[in-house]
């Protein structure tokens, strides 16, 4: 078996283990034969766009060194139903194969209501035809809720692997290999690029670090820097334009004018930031006050560190918390009700409800239970939501309070830069711990 085959995969080390089992039963039959074991009947990779799947569906192919017939939509529907009866031909004649069915829930342009659509039924047909003739079919899939729940079954697929966007370990993997093929001025943290680009696809991950590679060319720069890896992450990630960090350099002249819209928003963030490092240390990757292609508008990205180990519940809380550190930053520096944080409470309040209906944090009786509710049930759930809310809203005050300090140090750095990153936070902090006391 052609294990080195597999190297091409960054990452992922489960499914490559899983990938050179299938292989080994492909290339060596005889062993498996003596047992009265047959191959897998097929193997559907599904996922969404970017994550390697017809990369891994390759080196499958590569390891196994089988005549392969890939299968993909490129004809008209009439013509199309043909072609995939041709190709099933074609491995037939050409067996022991390996029929690839490349992108396989674009076979048919149905919607969700109606799968049993003629494309699907004459691939199922076709793979129960080829049955017992050495044929191995692989399909690769982005989403797997398109296809009929038939053609999905043990004897057509009998083994379904979810790619998952890369995360913790995998992501760091992936990220050191697309850096190692860059010049930068400092290479920066993988681990730190992976907590900002936390659940992204590996194409994007590619897709921001060359971003950043434009910039730095763009500007004649021999080297690629972290802010050049700042910029491209905020375009590619958040939507966020080059003509938004020209139009943003000069937001802020007075932090102490309550009337300022831009002093509002600095504080804002700050207001998320501190909070969400208090609670969660090293986990804000990035604070920025600009938002969108509109101007204006402010993010504060955080990672869940340890999150494996953290007890669930205690998470959600300082979620919620986090989510309201905004509304409090502008208060806790102003005195005033912070306008523009609907957003912050929508999803603040989502996350309330679903602690109090699916979690049962505040008893059982709470339980949405799929019927419609009573008007006293939803006045019920509506007093303990904002009673929630309002508890926490006072934490998060007390946190600002407690932490004035880097509170207004991280205010000051976003009206400097207006981006500032985990590393600036936590250069904040050390400047802060080696003050003497007061």
């Amino acid at each position: 078996m052609k294990t080195n085959a597999f190297d091409k995969i960054i990452g992922y080390e489960n499914i490559k283990e899983e990938l050179m089992q299938i292989t080994d039963v492909l290339t060596n039959p005889d062993v498996y034969s003596k047992l009265g074991v047959a191959p897998p009947a097929g193997l559907l990779l599904y996922g969404e766009p970017g994550l390697g799947k017809t990369l891994m569906a390759q080196c499958l192919i590569n390891a196994c060194g089988r005549y392969t017939v890939t299968c993909r939509k490129d004809k008209p529907d009439g013509d199309f139903t043909k072609h995939i009866k041709d190709c099933f031909k074609k491995a037939a004649e050409n067996a022991p194969s390996i029929l690839l069915l490349d992108d396989l829930d674009k076979f048919s342009n149905s919607d969700d209501r109606r799968r049993d659509t003629e494309e699907y039924v004459t691939v199922q047909s076709c793979i129960d035809e080829i049955k017992g003739r050495n044929i191995f079919v692989l399909a690769t899939v982005n989403d797997i809720n398109k296809l009929p729940q038939s053609l999905c079954r043990a004897g057509r697929f009998d083994r379904i692997i979810k790619i998952e966007p890369p995360t913790g370990e995998d992501a760091a993997k992936i990220i050191e290999y697309y850096l190692s093929k860059k010049k930068f001025h400092v290479e920066p943290d993988p681990k730190f690029i992976g907590d900002v680009l936390n659940g992204c696809s590996c194409a994007k991950l590619e897709t921001v670090i060359n971003e950043a590679g434009i910039y730095a060319g763009a500007e004649r720069s021999d080297l690629i820097t972290t802010e050049h890896f700042v910029r491209a992450c905020m375009y590619v990630v958040f939507d966020v334009h080059e003509n938004c960090f020209s139009a943003n350099m000069d937001l802020c002249k007075n932090l102490n004018n309550a009337n300022s819209r831009s002093a509002q928003v600095i504080y804002h963030e700050a207001g998320h930031a501190v909070v969400s490092e208090v609670l969660n240390p090293g986990s804000v990757t990035i604070v920025s006050l600009l938002g969108g292609r509109n101007g204006v508008g402010g993010l504060t990205v955080c990672s869940d560190l340890n999150s494996e180990d953290a007890d669930p519940f205690n998470l959600k809380i300082q979620r919620i918390i986090s989510g309201l550190g905004g509304m409090a930053g502008v208060e806790c520096k102003f005195g005033i009700a912070n306008c523009g944080a609907s957003e912050d409470l929508d999803i603040v309040y989502r996350r309330m409800y679903g602690l109090i209906r699916s979690d049962c944090v505040w008893g059982l009786s709470n339980h949405s239970k799929g019927f419609d509710e009573s008007e006293h049930k939803k006045h019920q759930l509506e007093v303990i939501a904002s009673a929630q809310v309002e508890k926490y809203y006072h934490k998060a005050k007390e946190i600002i309070t407690q932490n004035k300090e880097l509170f207004e140090a991280i205010a000051h750095a976003l009206a400097e830069k207006s981006t500032i990153t985990k590393m600036d936070i936590q250069k904040i902090k050390k400047r802060l711990a080696e003050q003497p006391a007061a």
